[in-house]
């Protein structure tokens, strides 16, 4: 797409030119720079708003002083970051509008250039999305369909997906490897031992103590969701083939895991200790699950405002 003769700087042919320092009846066909710049407008696919009218002055403005410092019509000279930034600093000195004109051109530099030493643009960070906790209605509803698997084998890999998940925050990454042996008592409390990619140990939750220790002690040789796999799909093999009536939650994992998390959130688990016991390095996933938390009523807010257990 070219940009018409008098485009190239943001002029009306009708009314003469626009402020580019170019006179303002100049006859003839447009000058090379004018051309220069137009081909780089109609590259970017400008439409004419206001925002791409800043981008063709300040480019037109850029490629006037760059000629009058001796280079060449040639993007890759002119559109140097070099360059760029010795006629931000020289030329549009005392400009008000400065740091845009250059927040404009370093965005343009990189598009419109092949070979210039642009920083290469970021990766785009992937949406990190938390998995949404299960109701209380619906985890009943799993543990329901639990005791409804069709085979004793996904019956006691159901079981122990879901009183691991919901016991003890373990999701794919470690539930298909924890074995009797790291299942034990401490001073009245119940732990589970996890390796890699955060080796701790964590404290069961009482209501899923019995569970996990019966699961334990039938165990054997065997993992506690059954067998000797250790393959990385063993976990989301069993979560997909786990039988349920369909206007009943599908079983995974991360949403057991978010679920035991919204549990000692609501309950006030001190943040330090539940990252530890949940493998974290910071708060980014907790504050996921912020708007999951159930509002405490005005008074028992102020209690633990005014620093005093409610």
């Amino acid at each position: 797409m070219r940009v018409a003769p008098g485009e190239a700087d943001g002029s009306d042919p009708k009314r003469g030119r626009a402020s580019t320092n170019v006179p303002a009846d100049q006859p003839g066909p447009p000058t090379p720079v004018e051309w220069f710049v137009a081909e780089m407008i109609a590259d970017l696919g400008l439409g004419g708003r206001s925002v791409d009218e800043r981008c063709r002055r300040i480019l037109f403005r850029l490629v006037r002083w760059a000629t009058s410092e001796g280079l060449p019509l040639d993007r890759e000279s002119i559109l140097d970051p070099a360059t760029v930034e010795r006629f931000c600093q020289v030329a549009l000195a005392g400009d008000r509008s400065r740091a845009t004109f250059r927040s404009d051109l370093r965005r343009m530099g990189p598009l419109l250039t092949r070979v210039a030493p642009w920083e290469p643009r970021p990766a785009p960070m992937a949406v990190r999305k938390v998995a949404p906790p299960y109701t209380d209605a619906e985890v009943r509803h799993l543990r329901a369909d639990v005791a409804h698997q069709p085979t004793p084998a996904r019956r006691r890999g159901a079981r122990a997906l879901v009183a691991l998940g919901l016991g003890a925050g373990l999701d794919g990454r470690w539930v298909g490897r924890v074995e009797a042996s790291d299942v034990g008592r401490r001073r009245g409390v119940v732990e589970v031992r996890v390796g890699p990619p955060a080796p701790r140990s964590v404290v069961v939750e009482s209501e899923w103590e019995e569970e996990i220790l019966e699961l334990a002690a039938t165990a054997g040789t065997q993992f506690l969701i059954g067998g000797h796999s250790q393959n990385k799909n063993r976990v989301s093999t069993l979560a997909k083939r786990f039988v349920r009536p369909t206007d009943h939650p599908r079983l995974s994992t991360p949403r057991l895991r978010s679920t035991w998390l919204l549990g000692h959130l609501a309950r006030g688990t001190r943040l330090p200790e539940l990252c530890q016991a949940a493998g974290f390095d910071g708060f980014t996933v907790l504050s996921d699950l912020l708007s999951f938390v159930p509002p405490l009523g005005r008074s028992e807010a102020d209690t633990m405002l005014r620093g005093r257990k409610p």
